[in-house]
């Protein structure tokens, strides 16, 4: 007989047995609350839930209960206040319990509180630190953030934190420890909780694909005359724009569906003569005509703007290729049947 222990239950499976519990009618507008990559984990483990005992189910339906409970007297008066109230009603060891859990609950972790700092405040921070800390703290940012960030450092600085950044292994929770206090006290916030992603090739390689092409060039040659092969690495690691090229016809045709053909126009303001050709190529004869016609009419337009449009189309085809519906990852002998 399989045994149960509430303690080694997940967050997505305690969530799972709760919304089970209270009905499918309630259940559905809890869902509608979380992310769709949430709704996916907890719907996953409701299928998996068979023959659970129902003191677990009790158990997992009263903490929350009391979560509740305790986050309702923490909006009315305070900690201290849902503390005493709690005290009363559940003896002080259960209370000091909850109060922890609310705690943990409603504090910004360092890795959320990146996301909401405002980037010229974080960028006149970082460039007085050392290239590692701003590796480790680039590191633990959505790529497209970290990327404005890494664009507005010096010439020099750049190199050496991409360095730093691809060469990055799991960090040791010391470091961290020094990072979240100095951060701390500059900034205010909790930091250090989630700051414990690893960099690597891969995650300079993202941070280069959503950053401008000036700013990927200078990095990349810094990289090869410090380390040549770890800037192949990265080399084969990007995708950007003028990579669409390598892409099969069928992939192409898929992605120009998703993509208007005003922005299309705009990147292809700056491309060489086989990218456009390519692009025409598997599009209709009206519609590559039209879309020529657009780009000559376009007249003198930013380069900003020109990449922007190429870095968005890039993220567009990488969420297409994390979907499943398009492959970039191919090589000269690599054999593809329909």
């Amino acid at each position: 007989m399989q045994q149960f222990n509430i303690k080694t239950f997940t967050g997505p499976q305690k969530v799972a047995v709760f919304l089970v519990a209270i009905g499918v009618e309630k259940s559905v507008p809890l869902l509608k609350l979380l992310p769709d990559d949430e709704v996916e984990k907890v719907t996953i483990e409701i299928a998996k839930l068979k023959n659970l005992p129902s003191e677990i189910v009790s158990q997992i339906v009263l903490d929350y209960y009391e979560m509740m409970l305790a986050d309702k007297f923490v909006t009315k008066g305070g900690l201290t206040y849902a503390q005493d109230m709690l005290e009363s009603a559940y003896g002080l060891d259960r209370a000091k319990k909850l109060i922890k859990k609310v705690r943990s609950a409603t504090e910004v972790t360092g890795f959320r509180l990146l996301q909401s700092i405002n980037p010229a405040e974080l960028l006149n921070y970082l460039q007085k630190e050392h290239p590692q800390t701003i590796a480790l703290i680039l590191a633990n940012m959505k790529y497209p953030q970290a990327a404005g960030i890494i664009s507005e450092l010096s010439t020099e600085l750049q190199g050496e934190v991409a360095y730093r950044l691809a060469t990055m292994g799991k960090t040791s929770p010391e470091l961290l420890q020094e990072i979240e206090e100095a951060l701390t006290t500059q900034m205010g916030g909790t930091f250090g909780s989630r700051m414990s992603k690893s960099g690597g090739a891969k995650a300079l390689a993202e941070i280069l694909n959503s950053a401008s092409r000036g700013v990927d060039t200078n990095i990349l040659e810094t990289l090869i005359q410090k380390d040549p092969e770890l800037a192949t690495e990265i080399k084969n690691l990007m995708f950007v724009f003028e990579n669409v090229t390598t892409l099969r016809d069928k992939d192409i045709q898929k992605i120009l569906k998703n993509i208007d053909s005003k922005s299309l126009a705009m990147a292809l303001k700056v491309v060489s003569d086989d990218l456009k050709e390519k692009i025409f190529a598997n599009m209709s004869q009206q519609a590559s005509e039209a879309l020529a016609e657009e780009i000559e009419y376009m007249g003198p337009v930013r380069l900003r703007e020109v990449e922007e449009a190429q870095v968005n189309i890039v993220e567009n085809i990488r969420e297409m290729e994390n979907r499943g519906e398009i492959t970039l990852s191919q090589t000269d002998g690599d054999e593809y049947v329909d």
